[in-house]
Formats: structure tokens, sequence, C-alpha cells
């Protein structure tokens, strides 16, 4: 056998953390920090186990997936000075790196905290301008962003890598990795929760769950998975304390019960629940509305079809507006959104134009109802097989004398010439970027809005139909915005109400909040 375990040497890790180490945040800061039973029992295995040849570790790689709140990232701080002092290698470099370096600092920083809240480790470690520094062994630690370009030449010997799933790619990694070639026992520890099933983070996780199965021999490689599997129930709190071992401890139970709550009322939060909370890897986009919350809107039964007469009452008021001119051979959507009076709901009137000759391909080719939307008005068919921007524009003037139009957006994408006719007539037309930037905040609006029934749509029945199709995506940092891409199928009349939403509603601003004490 090539390695054997050594128990004092495993001890002597696990001890090292009380002994130099306090926790930084929440209800334990400047206590010892004591190693929960998990995280002692890998610490352990992972500095216990050793080379016969030379004595040295056995694992130069660990991959460690966990929910978040479970307390990973204050282990990361940890293991990462305990590679910087107590380790003894000279010229010791440890780097924390992420997807981009504010990223990379918060497990860089809990380690500065803890040097802080320790004299113990005060001791040995120094705050300076680019990171931590141990005047004994002449190592140091600082982080470093997401960015290859100008890594080349480092001699890493502890890579401290955070949220795996959303790193672009893997090449810092690559370089760093490459550059541990000259050190006697490297550690590569990377942390993550799960994320889309997209990118490297997603090879590294497959490549991980191969590992542990056996799969991929690997003796070097130490792989931590806590997750709930694809089939179980991810509302059974048995689930929760499965895929999370510090449930009752960092991580507390009425606060998933809270998550859990409204995860089940919305197909976003649904996923977000099982990415964060319980380690599932979920598609790149999700499916956003539920279509029994925007049925009950309305004050209207569908057979009313209040769509037909909503705009009656509304003549003289003002409102904003969102124009999607998708493509020429299928629908342009133009929506008016209307603040709400007194106690009143906000209310949606629609318009939708789509080319004669696409209605008659899409409702026998698609089965989608085109023709039958086209003999109740609500489609308004244009001549010939692209749609007529002339009849848009035409409607768009007799909307603006009919209501006070404040605003109107559109994306600048497909709409220059008509929106520069638009501005020429006097009418207020401004772009509205397609961005995460400015389309999460409406987007979340407009979600809000439907999920506690606080919109009045008339049961218009083409933005009923695009309402279901509509699917989200969202970035690293949770914001959303529809995904055309990644919808069932068209989703205009929604991309317009988001825009007029957008131009016409300002958020509330933000409040403070305080997170729980371990990432």
């Amino acid at each position: 056998m090539e390695y054997y375990y050594d128990a004092g040497l495993a001890e002597s890790a696990v001890q090292f953390f009380p002994r130099y180490l306090c926790l930084t945040e929440g209800e334990w800061a400047g206590r010892p920090f004591h190693l929960s039973k998990h995280q002692a029992d890998h610490v352990r295995q992972i500095f216990g186990w050793r080379r016969k040849s030379d004595g040295l570790r056995r694992y130069r790689r660990v991959r460690w997936w966990e929910p978040r709140k479970n307390g990973k990232t204050e282990l990361a701080a940890g293991i990462g000075h305990m590679l910087l002092m107590g380790d003894g290698e000279p010229g010791a470099q440890i780097f924390s790196c992420a997807t981009d370096k504010s990223q990379a600092k918060i497990s860089f920083e809990r380690a500065s905290k803890m040097v802080s809240f320790s004299p113990e480790l005060a001791q040995h470690i120094e705050p300076n301008q680019t990171g931590l520094f141990c005047p004994s062994l002449m190592g140091s630690w600082r982080p470093l962003s997401g960015i290859p370009k100008g890594k080349h030449g480092l001699n890493p010997h502890c890579i401290i890598g955070d949220e795996a799933h959303e790193w672009r790619d893997s090449r810092l990694h690559t370089f760093l990795v490459q550059g541990m070639g000259a050190r006697r026992q490297p550690l590569d520890f990377i942390i993550s929760t799960a994320g889309e099933r997209v990118g490297f983070g997603w090879e590294l996780w497959n490549t991980s769950v191969k590992i542990r199965d056996g799969i991929i021999e690997d003796p070097e490689t130490y792989v931590v998975i806590y997750c709930a599997d694809q089939d179980d129930d991810w509302t059974d709190p048995a689930i929760w304390a499965k895929a999370n071992p510090n449930l009752g401890t960092s991580l507390k139970l009425s606060y998933l019960e809270d998550q859990c709550r409204q995860a089940m009322e919305s197909p976003r939060l649904e996923n977000d629940f099982k990415r964060y909370h319980l380690n599932l890897w979920v598609e790149q986009a999700v499916r956003w509305l539920p279509m029994d919350h925007w049925r009950q809107c309305s004050d209207y039964s569908k057979a009313d079809e209040a769509w037909r007469t909503l705009g009656n009452s509304l003549k003289g008021r003002t409102c904003y507006a969102g124009l999607d001119l998708a493509s020429t051979s299928d629908i342009t959507a133009l929506v008016l959104w209307f603040p709400p009076l007194g106690n009143e709901r906000p209310v949606i009137l629609c318009r939708f134009f789509v080319p004669e000759e696409a209605i008659t391909v899409r409702s026998r080719r698609d089965r989608v109802p085109y023709d039958l939307w086209k003999r109740s008005g609500a489609l308004i068919a244009t001549p010939g097989n692209v749609t007529d921007y002339d009849f848009v524009k035409e409607q768009i003037f007799r909307d603006a004398a009919d209501f006070r139009i404040e605003k109107l957006g559109f994306d600048p994408w497909n709409a220059t010439q008509l929106s520069i006719q638009l501005k020429g007539e006097g009418l207020p037309v401004e772009e509205y970027r397609q961005g995460f930037g400015s389309l999460n905040a409406p987007s979340k609006e407009l979600e809000r809005l439907v999920m506690s029934h606080a919109i009045e749509h008339g049961h218009h029945p083409v933005l009923e139909w695009m309402a279901s199709n509509v699917a989200i995506t969202s970035d690293a940092a949770g914001n959303i915005k529809a995904a055309k891409d990644k919808s069932t199928e068209k989703i205009d009349g929604i991309a317009a109400c988001v825009v007029a939403l957008g131009v016409g509603w300002k958020p509330a601003e933000p409040k403070a909040t305080i997170d729980g004490m371990l990432a």
C-alpha cells in the first residue's frame, strides 16, 4: 500500500483550529473555532493520510461541495492559515481565487478577521497592504481576480478556490496549478455550491462525482459532497438535514422553513432553494410565472374577455409603454402600463401585431391559435409576410391620443428607425437596454405583483400564452431577466411589459440586511 494514516497528525490538524483561530461573524464571532463533527472528520482524512515514500500529504486536491451556510468558507479560511504557517513551507504562497476579485476576497477577508480576533495567530501573521504575511517563513496570502493575465510566474503552495460553479473557464485555475510544481506538498482546495449545468464548474462537479463513486481512480483527490438526490422530496426537512450537515448550528431550521415556503410559491425561488440549500444542479433557464397565480390576477372571469374593454375607463390616464419588435416575421408587442390610483391594481393593456401570412403558417404548423386570436381581435394582422411597422406606429399615435404616455421604452437592437420616427412626432421615446442591470428590478416587481395577485390584465389570451412560455435566467449576483432563447415559445408581450414597468416604476431604496454567520 502506498499510503498510511497518521492519527497524531490528523488530530493535530483538527486542534490547530481552536488553538490558533476564532470564528469571525454572527453570534460566534471571537470564539475559538471548534470544527463541527463533519468538518473534523474530513480534516482528519485530508491531513492524516500520508505517502509512505516521503511522509508528505497524500491528498493534493480537495473538492468540497456543500450548500450555503454550512461553514465551508470559514473552514477554507482556516485551511489557508494552516498551510501558510502550519506546514513550515518556506516562502509559502497562498492565493484565494474566484470568478472575480470581490468573490475571492470573501474567504480572504475571513482569514484577515481571524488574525484580528486571535492574539495567538497575530503573533505569526501580519496584515499588510496587499494581503497577509508570515515573517518567520516569508510566506504570503492574497486574493486574485478571475483574469489569468499577469498571473504567470506565481508559485502557489495552496489555492483556495471559491464558488467554482460561477467560474467562466478554467484558465486561471490551470495557471495556478501549473505553478505548484516546485512545492513539496501543495494543496488545491476548491469549495462551491451547485449551479447551472454549464461551464467549468459543471465539469468539475461531474469529475468529483466520478472520483467519489470510483469511476475515476484518483488517489490524490479528496471529494466531499453533501446534497439531496434529484428524486428526493425537496420540501422534506429530513432531506434538508441530509444535504446540510450543519443544520441546527450555523444554519437555522426556521430559516430553511421560511425559504421553502417562499420556494413553493415560485418556480424561480424553487430553483434557488434547490441550488443553494440542497446543492442540486439546475437548468440554465427556469420557467417563471405560475399560471394559477397569473389567472387569479384579474377581477374578471375569463369568459368576460375584459381585455376588450379594459381601456375604456382609462382614457386620459398616465401610462408607460414598452415596445418589443422581436422580428419582422412574427409578433410585435406594445404594452401600456397604468400605475394604480389609490387602492386600484396597476393595469396592463396589450397590442399584438403579426403578419397575415404568419397567422396561417403558425396556426397550421405549430397549432398555436393565431387564427382564433385574429378573429377575436387579440392579434392585429398586417398585410404580407413581414410586420408593417406603419400599423404599429399608427396604433401608438392612437394610444397617445387616448392616454398620457409619459415614456415609451424600446429595445434599441431592432427598433431604431421606428423610434426615430416616433421621436420626430414628439413622443417621449427612450432606449431600454436588455441586460441584467436594467431588467432585474422590473422583472422582480412583475413577479411580486403576479404572485400577490396585484395586477389587472383582463385575461388577454395572447399575453396569457406568453406568460406560460416565459423562462428566466439569472447571473451570479441573483439578477434575473426573461430568456427568449430558453423559453418554450414567444414571450414578446412579457418582455414589453417588463420594459413598460421599467421606464415607469422606480424601486424603493434597499434596506440594510444582516447576513447569517457562515457562507
